[in-house]
C-alpha cells in the first residue's frame, strides 16, 4: 500500500512538472514574453526610453509596473503609476521598482499569479484606464485589467470628443463588453454571449479550450477550428470575420471619400519617421492625396497618406494642416470618430468574434455618420 502510494505521489509530480515545463515553454513563444514585440513594448516600460513616461507603458508592459499598478487599481487609481507619495512616478522611483533596460521584466508568471499560483484579479475589475468596470467575467478579469482602450470613457453621442487620442491596441475589453465607441449607445448592456456565458471570458477560448492535456494553454492563441467547440463543426470564425473585414473596407472607403473631397486644403504634415519614430515639422505636401490608411502614431489617430505622384506621408491627423496652418480636420469632423471606431475594431484583433452584434452595430453607425 505503501509503495502504491509513493509510486501514485510520484507519477503527479511528474505529471505537475511535465506540466509546468509545457506552460514556461508555450509562455516563452507568447506576446506576454515580448518575444514577438521584444523593442516595440518591453523597452517602452523603461525610463531610458521614455523617462517618467515609462509610468504609463510599464503598466501593463512589465512585470515590475503591473504589480506596481495592480495594487493601486485595487485602491481605484487607474492613471498612470504613482509614487509612495500619492503624486506622479518620478524617474527614480520607477528605477527603483526595476523598470530600466537590464532590469525590467515582461508579463511573466508572476505577474499574473501570486505565490500561491492564484490569479491576482478575478470576476470584477475595479475601474479600469477605459472608464468602465468588468463585472462577473471570472478569470479574464485580469486579462480585460490590460486588454482595454485606455484612454479614457468616451461619450458615444458627443459631437465633438476634443482629442484626436487613439484607443490603445488591444482593446478587446471594450469590444467584448461593448464599449467605447462613437454614434452607438453603450450606457445600455449589448448581451455577448463571449463575454458572460462562457464562464471566463477571454481565457475559456484562449487558455482552457485551447489546451492540450491536463493544462490550461499559455500560448494565449485559439486554435483552429475553436468556434466548432461551442457552435457545430460546420460553424467557422470566417462567418463573422468576413462581413466585419467588409464593413471596415466599406468604412475606409468612406474615410477615403472624405479626405479627398477636401484634399486641396491639405498644404503641410507634421510628417513622422517610421523607420527612426521622429518627426519633421512643417513638411510641404506637394502633390494631391491619392489615398489614405487609419492607423495610429504616438497616441494619436493618424493617416498614412498615398500622393498622387508616388510619394507617402505619415502624420497624425491634428497636424494635417490647411494654408493658415489649421488643421484640416477639426476634433468636431466626423472622420475624427469614424477613425476612432475602425481602430478600435481593428485594434481588437478578432474581425468582430469577440462580439459580433456590437462590432457590426458599430461600423454600420459610423458609415451613417460619414454619409
Amino acid at each position: 500500500m505503501k509503495r502504491t502510494l509513493l509510486a501514485l505521489l510520484a507519477l503527479g509530480l511528474m505529471v505537475a512538472f511535465s506540466s509546468e515545463e509545457a506552460i514556461q515553454k508555450e509562455w516563452e513563444g507568447s506576446a506576454h514574453n515580448n518575444g514577438v514585440m521584444g523593442y516595440k513594448t518591453l523597452r517602452e516600460a523603461t525610463v531610458e526610453a521614455r523617462q517618467t513616461g515609462a509610468a504609463h507603458c510599464a503598466r501593463c508592459h512589465s512585470e515590475q509596473g503591473f504589480l506596481a499598478w495592480l495594487e493601486q487599481l485595487k485602491k481605484g487609481n487607474p492613471g498612470n503609476l504613482v509614487g509612495p507619495d500619492g503624486k506622479p512616478a518620478t524617474v527614480e522611483y520607477l528605477r527603483s521598482l526595476g523598470l530600466t533596460q537590464d532590469q525590467v521584466k515582461p508579463v511573466t508568471c508572476k505577474a499574473c499569479h501570486d505565490e500561491d499560483g492564484d490569479l491576482r484579479l478575478a470576476n470584477d475589475t475595479p475601474m479600469l484606464p477605459s472608464g468602465f468596470k468588468a463585472t462577473a467575467v471570472g478569470n479574464a478579469a485580469l486579462c480585460i485589467a490590460c486588454h482595454n482602450s485606455r484612454n479614457g470613457r468616451v461619450t458615444w453621442n458627443a459631437e465633438d470628443p476634443g482629442r484626436y487620442t487613439y484607443p490603445h491596441a488591444s482593446s478587446q475589453g471594450d469590444v467584448l463588453l461593448g464599449k467605447n465607441a462613437y454614434f452607438v449607445d453603450d450606457t445600455r448592456e449589448w448581451p455577448n454571449p463571449h463575454a458572460f456565458f462562457t464562464g471566463n471570458a477571454c481565457s475559456t477560448c484562449h487558455m482552457s479550450l485551447a489546451g492540450k492535456g491536463d493544462y490550461s494553454s499559455h500560448t494565449f492563441k485559439t486554435p483552429e477550428g475553436l468556434c466548432a467547440s461551442c457552435h457545430g463543426t460546420k460553424y467557422t470564425e470566417e462567418m463573422v470575420q468576413e462581413n466585419t473585414l467588409h464593413l471596415l473596407s466599406l468604412v475606409r472607403t468612406q474615410v477615403n471619400a472624405r479626405v479627398l473631397a477636401v484634399r486641396d486644403r491639405i498644404k503641410t504634415v507634421r510628417a513622422w519617421n517610421p523607420e527612426n519614430g521622429q518627426f519633421t515639422p512643417n513638411v510641404a505636401v506637394k502633390a494631391p492625396v491619392y489615398r489614405v490608411d487609419i492607423l495610429s502614431i504616438a497616441g494619436q489617430i493618424a493617416f498614412k497618406m498615398t500622393l498622387t505622384d508616388g510619394s507617402v506621408l505619415y502624420s497624425q491627423l491634428g497636424d494635417i494642416r490647411d494654408e493658415k496652418g489649421q488643421p484640416v480636420f477639426a476634433t468636431k469632423d466626423p472622420v475624427v470618430r469614424a477613425a476612432w471606431n475602425y481602430l478600435l475594431i481593428e485594434n481588437d484583433g478578432s474581425k468582430g468574434v469577440h462580439n459580433p452584434t456590437y462590432t457590426r452595430a458599430v461600423l454600420l453607425a459610423t458609415l451613417e455618420a460619414l454619409k
